[in-house]
């Protein structure tokens, strides 16, 4: 007598018919299977591009740089954002709120002449982020951050342009590979939720969590980018390191605001924040939070507990702003101002 063959069918074969514990174990390894396979697959492109790249690439600073298209390069959308909320506390113009400290405002209008003549001053990126804030109303940074997008879009493209971070196909091709792995992931969790709805079972609640939980953190590793940090290409790389090596560090240079906003923009540690006036004002709007010697400069420059300091600091702040607007004349950096368009 002849085995019977087993027909397979949708609502019939050993993943439709595993017991719900072993399915769950077996789900889990097949998780694991569409992580290890998504990477496999990145490193596959990126060693296969890696051998079209030249070894020695030379990169030559350009006359003109935009601290904005720096801070997107180095950190992505977030330092933008940082880097544009710091210059308008800078220019008096942006404060921090009452009520919440990490939400924003505009500074009232004493002097509507004097803020209309610093807004015209503004380039294009920190005029939109000041749009995104009213003067009577408390806002969080959502809607400024989200305003951001089609100039990162613009430092992206250009990025790709010069060859600093990788070419759109890229992109196309790493999403192809991510949204195939999100469907295998979740199309497995639902298939199996379909065939155990469809033979009355209704013990589904761990698979219930499973399938979406497992989804979403796929779709957070391999597809969710919401700082929009760019990975540089080996050209990228230099010409940071480059910028880097070239930008002065010292307290005559930071007073300059063309030279503290790329350096600002430029690091990857907090004690930049602490070495110049421009600086501190990111500890001004609790963009991040002071500690040691930092606080205590900023307690002082920033908190009016002694006469005349903001005033004080409000006056330097414009001076610095008038003075940064002529630096290109008088040749302090050449770094291209504060980034106008």
């Amino acid at each position: 007598m002849e085995p019977a063959l087993m027909i397979w069918t949708v609502s019939s074969n050993p993943i439709a018919n595993m017991y719900g514990p072993w399915f769950l174990l077996f789900y889990f390894v097949y998780f694991l299977c569409i992580i290890w396979l998504t990477l496999k697959a990145h490193h596959l492109y990126h060693a296969v591009v890696s051998r079209s790249e030249p070894e020695d690439i030379t990169v030559n600073l350009p006359n003109k740089i935009d601290p904005y298209f720096i801070a997107w390069l180095q950190h992505g959308k977030e330092r933008v954002l940082r880097l544009a909320m710091m210059r308008l506390s800078y220019e008096d113009l942006l404060v921090s709120g009452q009520k919440q400290k990490k939400n924003y405002m505009r500074k009232s209008a004493t002097n509507p002449d004097l803020i209309q003549e610093k807004q015209r001053m503004l380039n294009s990126v920190e005029s939109l982020t000041l749009s995104c804030f009213e003067e009577k109303y408390e806002q969080s940074r959502e809607w400024a951050f989200n305003s951001l997008t089609s100039s990162c879009q613009r430092y992206k493209s250009q990025a790709q342009q010069q060859g600093f971070i990788p070419p759109a196909t890229r992109d196309n091709i790493f999403a192809l590979i991510g949204y195939t792995g999100l469907i295998l992931l979740l199309g497995m969790g639902v298939y199996k939720l379909a065939i155990a709805w469809g033979k009355g079972f209704d013990n589904i609640i761990f698979l219930s969590i499973m399938a979406p939980a497992f989804s979403w953190l796929y779709y957070r590793i391999f597809l969710s980018n919401r700082a929009e940090r760019p990975e540089l290409t080996e050209k990228g790389k230099v010409f940071l390191d480059k910028l880097y090596s070239s930008v002065p560090r010292d307290k005559q240079s930071l007073k300059q605001l063309d030279i503290a906003m790329l350096a600002v923009a430029l690091s990857t540690a907090n004690s930049i924040y602490s070495q110049c006036d421009f600086g501190r004002h990111a500890y001004k709007l609790y963009l991040i939070g002071p500690t040691g010697s930092a606080a205590a400069a900023t307690k002082s420059d920033f908190s009016g507990g002694s006469t005349g300091t903001s005033a004080t600091s409000s006056s330097n702040s414009t001076s610095d702003s008038d003075s940064s607007s002529d630096s290109s004349s008088s040749g302090c950096s050449g770094c291209g101002g504060c980034g106008g368009d």
